[in-house]
């Protein structure tokens, strides 16, 4: 049996990061929560997936 290949949640993310160019830790936890409702739960499982999650945000935060 393929194990489905889980993507990365870049458009989500994009489109989070266009209405909140700042955060503060509530927004974040509210991101993450939103990102599990939407099926990302094995990415935010790990400490290392949510620092990815925060590492795309804070790159295209700078970029913009």
């Amino acid at each position: 049996m393929a194990t489905k290949t889980i993507r990365f949640p870049k458009r989500e993310l994009n489109t989070w990061l266009r209405k909140n160019l700042t955060w503060n830790h509530d927004e974040w936890l509210g991101l993450i929560e939103s990102l599990k409702e939407n099926g990302f739960t094995d990415l935010l499982s790990t400490q290392e997936g949510i620092d990815e999650i925060g590492f795309y945000l804070e790159t295209k935060k700078k970029n913009a």
